[in-house]
């Protein structure tokens, strides 16, 4: 009996602490990423979007470390130039790289590009203001490797 109860005690013990090792790692991940209760935005493309703009800016990006571990499959993100709706695009993922693809329309004196996303899991939308300025000639992807810019979100 005694022996049990040493046995019974020593598997909680050893429960416990793995169950505090867990919390502490998946906190580590995600500190000052607060839970939100923001609905999915009702972002929408205006129809003739590309049509009205003389050209577009393709980049691909993904998301700084610790919002990248909350990413899911609902999330959404959007670039703007002077607050107007000008790419969105849901999240996507090819050979394990998960990024947002995004073809920006505007015009060569368009001011800068800022982006906004939106996590489904934290229910937050980050922004970020004046990402870079509207260059159609720039390349899609930060490095001759592919790799998207990776884009850090203050929060």
């Amino acid at each position: 009996m005694k022996k049990t109860l040493r046995i019974t005690a020593g598997v909680a013990m050893v429960a416990t602490l793995l169950l505090a090792a867990c919390a502490s790692d998946n906190e580590d991940v995600t500190s000052g990423l607060a839970q939100g209760n923001e609905p999915r935005p009702a972002w929408q493309l205006p129809a003739n979007l590309y049509e009205n703009f003389e050209a577009t800016m393709a980049v691909q990006v993904t998301l700084q470390e610790e919002l990248l571990a909350t990413a899911s499959d609902d999330d959404l993100m959007c670039a703007t130039i002077g607050g107007e709706l000008r790419a969105l695009t849901a999240l996507q993922r090819t050979a394990g790289v998960v990024y947002f693809p995004l073809v920006i329309a505007g015009n060569s004196n368009s001011g800068p590009v800022s982006l906004s996303y939106y996590s489904a899991r934290l229910k937050r939308t980050f922004t970020l203001t004046d990402w870079m300025p509207f260059s159609p000639g720039i390349s899609p992807t930060s490095d001759e490797d592919g790799r998207p810019y990776v884009v850090t979100f203050n929060y």
